[in-house]
């Protein structure tokens, strides 16, 4: 929907229509049941069919008071009908997703009738069950029976152009005349937000590392919302993989609204986090009385006439039972009326639970991915996936199922070809484990071919057996199609892997217990990302520790016409000490031995200064064996450590304890890459030293070799991709828990001896320039008293 001021007409898609009509109706529309129109498939449909390419239509209409303009696509021409088409992804169109094509195809061909000046029409609706076949649904039409209908489906547009004529009358002009909300900018801002604003305008991606108090949030926002103002881009969402920087995003857009932006945001919760219900409607629709209201449209008015500036998911949560109706369902109604959506990275990068309403096609949208240096390895995880024999096998071992499910065969016949086409991968490598058991491994970078064939039939037979069983109504069908939905995504999941594989992807053959296990692997992520990024105008990836650029802007998608920027510290060397111990080495195989070594290092350094302290290490097991030995040899120092499995109120209770008053020692032993060492905002005197243990390298796996030897056939630097910059990142994170604002002051010290070597040596910031070598824990405890006396390390 979008209102031109000039015309004082409102455009609005038969798609959209649609979607706005079913609102009325009921609360509950699974992704899937919005309209799946591919244009990409109109190519293979008249190359495969003999038709003909189709024609935009448009047809005025007044409603409440407002002018409309109904656009519509006729796709092509079979036979000179006009004929309508939707990606299927079944061997049969669903229920839902008939409904839709059938509304859609009657409002399109209204305004078809009306343009050609007929009173009937045939038309044709082609299912596309994949690229190559097609199902073909005709139907004749009369104009009266279109117009009937398309009365109903206006009911409830009426309420949606309030919004609209004001995000184009008032907020759009409010955010354009946006002026930056801080009396001055920080040192770098001005070339970080302009930046931004050239690569949104430009529709080009920017990878941005901003330090530690560059004040990266309102940045990388300021410009976005001047863009949307500006209307450079439709829509700005925020991606974020943590709770905090979400926060700072909600206070940025607050700040904005203080100065005058008349702007409206979501914090985009999952549905996990926002039913109240034990989301029962994954089971059975029925059980779940939310899915019975007709009141979205009511409460997706009733939630914007609020007017709050950022709407989070208790906000959501109070409207939603107010009027009875799905939360989750609500939140992404009421997305399609903000201009920023603030979600986790997941919503856009992953193939399973992206927004499809949003990303299925794409649109003019300026994304802001924070925190980007976590992006690469949850990508990774986003477009990996693996499969058991026993997963596969599942269904023929099920009591809810017919002995002569077609689900129960086919499930078998791809087990036994499974193990049949990947056992040879194997079988020369079998050796005795330590329980005597056959083990073995081995990876290849191709995937069987009828391996792809087998999954695909065992994919169209269990959505079959799920269409055929929708209106069972015994006893065993809730739990037959919940065993049925949960099998389909599992299979489906892996054969979408299988269909994305290519050179960036390496397939993995494990052998236990007889049985065969496959993982296909994502070694370098950035060709999907960059897929990803394309389904929006623009993207700007930022965080303070891209580092090196050339490495995240490889792994992260980045093209020729990428932007890298680097900005300098804000702070000045006075107010930072970083001191190398190079004498101990922390290596797994020697941690026990150089362990008097290290805490000699962390008691040197505390007693330096009284205050609080964070010692970083690479793993919970060495993180608990050094709290230990530091609580036995040090018992008047007040310390904690973090432990696996903390519950939310041990992860605030931790962090509590740094944010008390207190003149006394406090050392806090975390690990690295954790929730405590990035991400949080120990300001002042509630952190002013961290000491960093190793060097935070991933850990030795099949997966970490297979991308060694990938990158190192592809850049000559394996072991830098896949080990040395990852493991830095975790270390930079850490060390930059310490000096968050202008005024703060303190140490970092980092302990291990190959922290010496050049690799490490030239990713660290410059701000690090002054950085000193240091042999023993006298020597040091000597550097850093002069510091706190005089603030300048000799």
């Amino acid at each position: 929907m979008r209102y031109d001021a000039e015309a004082k007409q409102i455009s609005i898609a038969s798609s959209e229509l649609v979607n706005i009509a079913k609102r009325g109706i009921s609360s509950v529309s699974r992704e899937e049941e919005f309209s799946s129109r591919n244009v990409r498939l109109v190519d293979y449909a008249i190359k495969k069919l003999d038709g003909t390419l189709g024609e935009k239509l448009t047809l005025p209409f007044s409603t409440m008071g407002y002018e409309f303009i109904l656009q519509a696509n006729v796709d092509l021409y079979l036979g000179g009908v006009p004929s309508f088409i939707f990606n299927c992804e079944r061997e049969k169109p669903t229920k839902a997703l008939i409904t839709v094509a059938r509304a859609e195809a009657y409002l399109s061909s209204l305004v078809y009738m009306t343009a050609r000046k007929t009173d009937a029409t045939a038309f044709k609706i082609v299912y596309a069950l994949d690229e190559d076949r097609f199902s073909v649904v005709e139907e004749i039409l009369t104009k009266k029976r279109a117009e009937v209908f398309f009365k109903k489906c206006i009911t409830s547009l009426s309420l949606y152009a309030k919004p609209e004529i004001e995000r184009v009358t008032v907020r759009l002009p409010s955010m354009k005349s946006l002026s930056f909300p801080y009396k001055r900018m920080r040192d770098g801002q001005s070339e970080f937000i302009k930046s931004a604003y050239r690569n949104i305008a430009r529709g080009t991606t920017l990878f941005a590392t901003a330090p530690t108090g560059t004040g990266k949030t309102v940045s990388a926002l300021f410009p976005a919302v001047r863009a949307l103002g500006d209307q450079r881009c439709d829509k700005v969402f925020y991606f974020t993989p943590k709770t905090t920087t979400a926060r700072a995003a909600e206070d940025c857009i607050s700040l904005f609204s203080e100065r005058g932006a008349k702007i409206r945001a979501l914090t985009l919760s999952a549905k996990e986090r926002l039913c109240e219900n034990g989301l029962v409607c994954r089971e059975a629709r029925d059980l779940c009385a939310n899915t019975k209201s007709n009141k979205l449209s009511d409460a997706t008015i009733a939630l914007y006439n609020e007017e709050l500036t950022v709407t989070r998911k208790e906000d959501v949560r109070r409207v939603a039972k107010a009027h009875g109706v799905c939360p989750y369902e609500l939140s992404l109604t009421y997305s399609e009326l903000c201009d920023v959506i603030i979600c986790d990275v997941n919503y856009l990068f992953d193939p399973d639970v992206y927004l499809r309403r949003y990303f299925t096609v794409g649109g003019q949208y300026a994304f802001l991915i924070d925190e980007a240096h976590n992006l690469p390895d949850r990508a990774r995880d986003m477009f990996s996936s693996e499969i058991s024999e026993e997963e596969i096998v599942i269904p023929s071992l099920s009591d809810c199922l017919s002995p002569f499910s077609e689900t129960k065969k086919k499930s078998r016949e791809l087990a036994e070809k499974f193990f049949n086409l990947l056992y040879p991968f194997v079988k020369e490598d079998i050796r005795f484990d330590e329980n005597s058991n056959k083990v073995a491994s081995s990876h290849t970078s191709e995937i069987p071919t009828k391996l792809y064939g087998a999954f695909f039939s065992l994919i169209k037979a269990v959505e079959k057996e799920i269409s055929d069983n929708l209106s069972a109504r015994d006893e065993e069908a809730p739990s037959r199609l919940k065993l049925l939905y949960d099998y389909l995504h599992s299979v489906k999941k892996f054969y979408s892997a299988m269909e994305r594989f290519s050179d960036g992807y390496e397939l993995f053959v494990f052998y236990e217990n007889d049985k065969i296990r496959a993982k296909i692997f994502c070694i370098d992520p950035a060709r999907d990302i960059a897929m990803r990024v394309a389904k929006g105008r623009a993207a700007v990836f930022f965080s303070a520790t891209l580092s090196p650029l050339y490495y995240y802007k490889s792994v992260l998608g980045g093209d020729g016409s990428a932007e890298i920027l680097s900005l300098p510290s804000p702070f000045v060397s006075e107010q930072l000490s970083v001191s190398i111990i190079n004498s101990v080495s922390t290596r797994y195989s020697e941690r026990e031995r150089t362990l008097p070594a290290v805490l000699r290092t962390i008691a040197a350094t505390v007693s330096a200064k009284r205050g609080n302290y964070m010692v970083f290490l690479p793993s919970f097991d060495y993180a608990e064996m050094l709290y230990e030995a530091f609580r036995t040899k040090y018992p008047k120092i007040n310390s904690i450590c973090q432990s696996q499995n903390m519950s939310a109120k041990e992860k605030a209770e931790f962090l509590s304890e740094f944010e008390k008053e207190s003149h006394s020692y406090l050392v806090g032993f975390a690990v690295l890459g954790g929730i405590y060492s990035e991400g949080i905002d120990l300001y002042g005197d509630r952190l002013i030293g961290a000491i960093v243990v190793g060097i935070g390298l991933p850990g030795l796996s099949y997966e970490r070799e297979a991308m060694c030897a990938y990158y190192d056939d592809k850049f000559e630097e394996g072991r830098q991709f896949a080990y040395i910059y990852p493991g830095m990142n975790r270390v930079l994170q850490a060390a930059g828990r310490v000096i968050r604002r202008e005024d703060d002051k303190g140490i970092i010290v980092l302990i291990d001896d190959r922290f010496s070597d050049p690799l490490y040596k030239k990713i660290v910031p410059k701000l690090w320039d002054g950085m000193q070598f240091i042999s023993d824990a006298k020597e040091l405890k000597d550097e850093l008293e002069a510091f706190w006396q005089d603030g300048e390390p000799k």
